[in-house]
């Protein structure tokens, strides 16, 4: 924003400025306030799932999905006997038990991902946000001051008036003191 001199810009059209930039400081601290909201909620939510995520630690659940993956490779690509076929579907079924019994786990680290990435973004967007806040706010500053030297301006116009219009004598007073 360019400064301007008080001689330039009168007061209204510094006072219109000011409203709206003091306007859009206000939309962004809401914004910020909404953030901190929703980053405190996401730590809570972070903060809730850290000890189910520590007893689960030693948990893989990669390695059953990888034995699915390779048993159902297999049981596409060869023919085998109905026996053996048996037991492979057996073996499958055995494996998505176990996958059933770790989809928790990977809900939970999936879900501590998405968790941490909103807190990241959500700070991001705030310092973001600051640094707007940051250059309005020496904005408003300087036009603070020049409507400040304005109605300075002004009231010292005022006065000299004021005493202008002192030393002046009125008609009316003018016949009073012939009266005399």
């Amino acid at each position: 924003m360019t400064e301007q001199k008080p001689e330039e810009t009168g007061p209204d059209d510094l006072k219109g400025r000011i409203d709206k930039l003091e306007a859009e400081k206000g939309e962004l601290i809401e914004r910020i306030k909404a953030l901190n909201r929703r980053i405190r909620y996401k730590k809570y939510e972070q903060k809730a799932l850290q000890p189910f995520l520590e007893q689960t630690k030693d948990v893989e659940v990669g390695k059953f999905r990888k034995m699915k993956r390779s048993l159902e490779f297999k049981i596409s690509t060869a023919a085998y006997t109905p026996q053996m076929e048996r037991d492979l579907l057996k073996k499958m079924r055995k494996i998505d038990e176990q996958l059933e019994e770790v989809r928790e786990v990977e809900k939970a680290r999936r879900k501590i991902k998405y968790v941490e990435k909103d807190i990241e973004e959500g700070e991001q967007e705030i310092s973001g946000i600051e640094e707007k806040l940051k250059s309005i706010r020496e904005d408003l500053k300087k036009l603070y001051d020049n409507y400040k030297d304005i109605r300075a301006m002004q009231r010292k116009e005022a006065q000299a008036a004021a005493r202008a219009e002192e030393d002046l004598v009125a008609l009316g007073d003018l016949a009073f003191i012939e009266n005399k």
